[in-house]
C-alpha cells in the first residue's frame, strides 16, 4: 500500500471511529436500553452487574479503573464478581437500582482527557471532554448511591476506598495494604488485563499503571485542550469534578 493510500485509509479510520463515539453517545446516557446493549455481547455482559456481583468500580475511562479491580482482586481474591471496565454510567445506575456496593471513579477532567486521547487518538479532545461529562453528569443525580473515588487517592492508598465502602454499605471486604508486594501482584493483574485487551502484548499507550511514552505524548496534546471551544467545556468539566470532589470528602453520616 502506498503512502496516499495508507493516509486515506488512516482518515477514514478515524471518521468511522468518531461516528461511533457519537452514535454511542445518547445510549451511554440511557438506562435499560445501554444494560440491553451490554447484555448481548457475551464480553460486555460478562462485566455487567448482576445477581453474583460483588462490588461494581466503575468510571471514565483511564480513571484508575485496572488498578483499582488489581488492588481490590488482590485484597479480596479472584473469585468475587465485580462490575466492571464497561465505563458507562448505565452501569453507575444500574448498581445503584440494585443496592450493590459501588465505587464511582473520578479523575481531575485534564488529566483523564489526555490519558484518553492516547488511547484513542481517532477522537478530538473535544469528543473526549464531552464524552466526561456525559459521563459524570448522569451519574450525578444517583450520588446517594455510592462512593466516590478520586484517582490520587485511588492509586496512592486504595485501601481508605475499600474502608468507605465497608462503612457506607455494611460489607467487610479486605483493604488493600500498599506493600512492595501487593503493588506487585496489582501491576502484575494490571498487565495481564492488557493484554487480553490487546491479543498478547503490553502496550504502552494502553496499559493501566505509569508510563513514559503516554507521559511524553500527554504533553504534545496538552495545548489542544485550550483551543477556545474545548476551553469552554473543560471548565464545565472541571466545576463537575469539584462537585465530586466535594462528596468524597463529605463524612457519611
Amino acid at each position: 500500500m502506498n503512502t496516499d493510500n495508507a493516509r486515506v485509509l488512516a482518515t477514514m479510520r478515524r471518521g468511522a471511529d468518531r461516528a461511533r463515539h457519537h452514535a454511542r453517545r445518547p445510549l451511554a446516557r440511557t438506562p435499560y436500553l445501554w444494560d440491553a446493549a451490554m447484555r448481548i455481547r457475551p464480553e460486555k455482559s460478562a462485566a455487567l452487574a448482576g445477581p453474583t456481583t460483588a462490588i461494581v468500580i466503575e468510571g471514565f475511562l483511564r480513571s484508575g479503573n485496572t488498578y483499582s479491580v488489581a488492588a481490590f482482586q488482590v485484597a479480596n481474591g479472584s473469585d468475587l464478581h465485580i462490575g466492571r471496565h464497561l465505563h458507562g454510567a448505565p452501569h453507575v445506575l444500574r448498581a445503584v437500582r440494585r443496592g450493590l456496593p459501588t465505587v464511582v471513579l473520578v479523575r481531575q477532567p485534564r488529566d483523564a482527557v489526555l490519558s484518553y486521547l492516547i488511547r484513542r487518538s481517532t477522537l478530538t479532545p473535544h469528543d473526549a471532554v464531552l464524552e466526561y461529562l456525559d459521563f459524570y453528569r448522569t451519574t450525578w443525580p444517583a450520588r446517594h448511591g455510592y462512593v466516590v473515588g478520586l484517582f490520587d487517592q485511588v492509586t496512592e492508598d486504595f485501601g481508605v476506598v475499600v474502608d468507605r465502602v465497608n462503612e457506607r454499605f455494611g460489607t467487610s471486604f479486605r483493604r488493600y495494604e500498599r506493600t512492595p508486594e501487593n503493588e506487585a501482584a496489582a501491576f502484575a493483574i494490571v498487565e495481564e488485563m492488557n493484554r487480553l485487551e490487546t491479543g498478547g502484548e503490553v502496550v504502552e499507550t494502553h496499559v493501566g499503571r505509569p508510563s513514559e511514552e503516554r507521559a511524553r505524548r500527554k504533553e504534545e496534546l496538552r495545548e489542544l485542550l485550550d483551543r477556545p471551544r474545548t476551553a469552554v467545556r473543560l471548565r464545565e468539566a472541571e466545576e463537575l469534578y469539584g462537585r465530586y470532589v466535594t462528596l468524597a470528602e463529605r463524612v457519611p453520616g
